[in-house]
């Protein structure tokens, strides 16, 4: 028994440990202090030191909220060009217990004791924590014990967190996250190659299509010569797809007369907007490497006009690139462009561009990690779709178009076109 009582006690002291040091033990908010007292963030009045001063300490999900006074002459850009010396202060090498209270539960009173509590002492990890600086007139320092997840698995469960048109942006530490096209028309992607921009477009595409499949029309413009979006091409609610500039410039014009004709509905109806109409149908315009055609003034000034006029008609605006400049996006589109999903770009100036601050440039080099901003800005794990999933959900809208009726079309056009017609006639080997 009262080997049972001791057992016990160590190892709920253990825990006890655990969570102690996890939680920065209290000593978080004085390491932060110390730290930029180390880089200099202070002033001096009067030959007298003035340091930043801890105001709140508060419990937020997956971690803790420090909330400090500024002193005059410092201002939040001082505290946010050094998160990285502030994080990795907070992150110097040290090692915790890893134990959890089914660890604790797990143990059984047996002649092994002796061997599970020292199984369980050897279960350490090391200290990963991660900051988010903000300001609203006082500096806030959210530490959060656990980095954001690497992988974010796209499956059925995540679409059916949507309402509405809401499509899923992703995780932050303390929250999943959508963008509602109804609240914010149009979004603009911007990424390296293979950080996760064109794997959010299918992600996007795939839950328009699942939630809204009789409400939802796609025109769908993929200048990788159709490579990314190609198996979208054939779904019934695709009415234009593009593969090239000059098909772009076409299935932009359909678009844009549609838009007209909806406008002029509207307008001579009373309307405001297809939300006061009661139009259920939504149109998204959809373009990856925008920027192949941001030289085309026809085209720009089509997606001009969509993204100028297209929220209250029902036409929504997804503009893509890898190459985010003030050349690549026109400051009418992205005026009109207020929502804006920035995986890692290449220069602070690209950033800048799209979310008109610096930061997306100093995002880990994670697949799916980016920083989404209507109002604020987030850093976020967005889904990561697997092509088998995508294709499984979007089977059923796929129209498939009858053998013989695809064959005779082809056979008529290739008896047009061509000078000569191939001749099958059987031979000894047939």
């Amino acid at each position: 028994m009262i080997f049972e009582i001791l057992t016990s006690a160590v190892m709920g002291g253990v825990f006890v440990a655990t969570k102690f040091f996890e939680s920065g033990g209290g000593n978080d908010a004085k390491k932060i202090q110390k730290i930029c007292d180390n880089t200099g963030l202070y002033v001096k009045e009067n030959g007298v030191k003035k340091s930043i001063r801890i105001h709140r300490k508060s419990k937020i999900e997956g971690g803790n909220e420090y909330v400090f006074q500024i002193p005059l002459g410092l201002s939040f850009k001082d505290f946010e060009v050094k998160k990285d010396v502030l994080q990795d202060g907070l992150n110097i090498k040290r090692f915790v217990f890893d134990v959890s209270l089914d660890d604790l539960k797990s143990l059984k009173l047996n002649k092994d004791i002796l061997k599970q509590i020292q199984s369980l002492l050897e279960k350490k990890k090391r200290l990963n924590k991660e900051i988010d600086l903000s300001f609203d007139g006082m500096l806030k320092i959210q530490v959060y014990d656990e980095p954001l997840p690497t992988m974010f698995p796209l499956n059925e469960s995540v679409f059916n967190k949507c309402k509405g048109w809401e499509v899923p942006i992703g995780t932050s530490r303390s929250e999943f996250i959508t963008h509602d096209f109804e609240k914010v028309s149009h979004l603009i992607v911007a990424g390296a190659t293979n950080t996760g921009k064109s794997n959010f477009i299918k992600m996007m595409i795939t839950c328009l299509v699942h939630r809204k499949p009789d409400d939802v029309k796609l025109t769908i413009i993929d200048l990788k010569n159709g490579l990314s979006l190609g198996r979208f091409k054939d779904l019934r609610q695709t009415e234009n797809f593009a593969i090239n500039p000059e098909q772009a410039k076409e299935a932009l014009k359909k678009v844009q007369e549609q838009m007209s004709k909806t406008m002029d509905y509207l307008f001579e109806n009373g309307y405001e907007d297809v939300k006061e109409a009661g139009f259920k149908e939504r149109h998204f315009v959809i373009i990856d490497e925008a920027a192949d055609i941001a030289d085309d003034k026809d085209c720009v000034e089509i997606l001009e006009d969509i993204a100028r006029r297209g929220r209250a008609s029902g036409f929504y605006l997804v503009y893509a690139t890898q190459y985010p400049t003030t050349q690549t996006v026109s400051s009418q589109v992205k005026r009109n462009c207020m929502g804006r999903l920035c995986f890692v770009v290449d220069s602070a100036i690209a950033s800048n561009v799209v979310l008109d601050q610096s930061g997306a440039e100093d995002l880990p080099l994670i697949q799916g990690r980016a920083i989404y901003k209507t109002v604020k800005c987030k850093t976020v794990q967005v889904p990561y779709a697997d092509n088998k999933f995508i294709q499984k959900t979007i089977q059923p809208q796929i129209n498939i178009r009858s053998r013989g009726e695809k064959n005779e079309q082809s056979d008529s056009q290739g008896a047009e076109n061509r000078k000569y017609t191939l001749i099958l006639e059987e031979t000894e080997l047939s």
